[in-house]
């Protein structure tokens, strides 16, 4: 499973009282949308390579699906553009 992931314009965010089962993490929000990074082991990013580039996303509300956007850091941020406001432009990450 990812790891919340800090990220240039994001603030931490606790988890809630008695949730020992949510990781704190980090977050953006314009007000519209709450953006968070996620960081995979290389296992997991190994799997996802193999099962031609699928990414599962759960989403914790059980009742409704909200809308969901998963993709780069860049894809992610253009598309809030048009939402209420964006995060910074990331540097350049290393591939490993």
């Amino acid at each position: 499973m990812g790891f919340p992931a800090p990220f240039v314009g994001s603030k931490p965010i606790g988890a809630p009282p008695g949730r020992d089962d949510i990781l704190p993490g980090h977050f953006f929000t314009n007000g519209n949308f709450v953006v968070s990074a996620w960081q995979l082991t290389p296992e997991e990013v190994a799997v996802i390579n193999n099962n031609g580039g699928k990414i599962f996303v759960a989403v914790g509300s059980g009742r409704d699906f909200y809308p969901t956007l998963v993709g780069s850091s860049e894809s992610v941020r253009m598309m809030l553009i048009d939402y209420g406001g964006t995060f910074p432009t990331q540097p350049l990450e290393a591939l490993v």
